[in-house]
């Protein structure tokens, strides 16, 4: 990996999630980018708890065979990888759902490239035609929204580029 390669990103809960419960997701792929330091990984007290406390209910634990240890080393491992911001400002509110704001002021706080995403609400920002959506992409421009997969191939093209004008 290059040295020049810079992409940045906050992963959602659910990508957190699904990256947890299925190893050969694209979800898991995501991760382990970060993992490898090929991306740069944002989160906040606030989203690591909100993992944590998903994690350990009762029926995700049964439905994704995850025992009290598995999750114990998995937010470890991603308060490892991940960067963790303390104090993150409210800049945008999104009142369709209130609690994906703390993603995007993570997002916007670290300045970020990328969210990573499954919520039709996010996603919905880099496409809507409504007020919300017209202002989060006039006031956050760079910032883009995409899911798992299309993260993944932007990274692999960007990964392409910069090998080819960094060998």
């Amino acid at each position: 990996m290059s040295q020049y390669l810079r992409i940045s990103a906050v992963f959602d809960c659910n990508v957190l999630l699904q990256a947890t419960a299925r190893n050969n997701s694209p979800a898991s792929t995501c991760l382990r980018l970060a993992e490898s330091g090929a991306v740069r990984l944002f989160v906040s007290e606030e989203t690591l708890s909100e993992i944590e406390e998903i994690l350990n209910r009762d029926f995700i634990k049964e439905r994704f065979n995850l025992a009290d240890e598995d999750i114990k080393e998995f937010l470890e491992n991603l308060r490892f990888v991940a960067e963790v911001l303390t104090i993150v400002p409210k800049v945008f509110s999104l009142p369709r759902d209130v609690d994906d704001e703390e993603y995007i002021n993570l997002a916007v706080e670290s300045e970020a490239d990328y969210i990573v995403t499954r919520d039709k609400d996010l996603l919905d920002l880099m496409i809507g035609y409504d007020d919300t959506s017209k202002e989060f992409r006039q006031r956050f421009r760079p910032l883009r929204i995409v899911d798992p997969i299309e993260f993944l191939r932007i990274v692999d093209e960007k990964l392409k580029v910069d090998m080819s004008i960094n060998p």
